[in-house]
């Protein structure tokens, strides 16, 4: 008479229910683990003295617009040394998702202005110009509890060094020409397509004519 190696239901549904747990539990094991939600806010941190510390990452935040020469005063945009400079925007990222999802700048959204000078004349180019070395670093940041207005603005240098932290500019200095001019919420939205076109709208705000 044959033996069989399993011999009873019972068994039989044992040995079924061990292999198929055993299966679950190696792909489980296999499996990288996924995000359960959004990652937290992040906020902007100060010293002990009330100004604003430089985000050690900020090279790696969300790029959201660049120009050449940009002018709000009808000057012609410059350092200290007559050059004109390429200007390009990142966006914290936590604040960049809230954008996107509900077209809103959040308590806390954080932007980070870099100011290069320009660059010619490097084979193999034969016309055109690039973005060359770091000549500043400003950030504007949207904190209600410690700013009239809720935005401020922040410079940390430029080419004689980048300070870790640096104070809120004067309200005259920047905040006067954001309320009057920005396109929502004392951002320069009209300046960056890219940010626009991210939103839930995604439509550019009417232009204000040149003055």
């Amino acid at each position: 008479m044959r033996t069989h190696w399993i011999d009873s239901t019972p068994a039989r549904a044992a040995f079924w229910t061990v292999l198929v747990l055993a299966i679950l539990a190696a792909v489980l094991l296999t499996t990288p683990a996924r995000s359960t939600g959004a990652a937290a806010p992040r906020m902007p941190a100060y010293d002990t003295e009330g100004r604003l510390l430089l985000p050690a990452d900020h090279r790696r935040w969300i790029f959201v617009g660049s120009s050449l020469a940009l002018s709000y005063d009808g000057g012609r945009p410059s350092d200290a040394m007559g050059h004109e400079m390429f200007h390009e925007v990142l966006m914290e990222p936590t604040a960049y998702d809230h954008w996107v999802e509900t077209g809103t700048f959040r308590e806390g959204t954080m932007f980070v202005l870099m100011l290069h000078g320009t660059g010619e004349g490097v084979l193999p180019s034969r016309s055109g110009r690039f973005a060359a070395e770091l000549r500043g670093v400003e950030m504007a940041v949207k904190d209600t509890s410690r700013f009239e207005g809720s935005w401020a603005y922040f410079g940390f240098g430029g080419m004689g060094g980048i300070r870790a932290a640096a104070a809120a500019e004067e309200r005259e200095s920047c905040q006067a020409c954001h309320d009057e001019h920005a396109a929502y919420d004392n951002v320069f939205l009209q300046f960056y397509p890219l940010l626009v076109e991210a939103g839930p709208e995604g439509a550019l705000p009417p232009a204000e004519p040149a003055r």
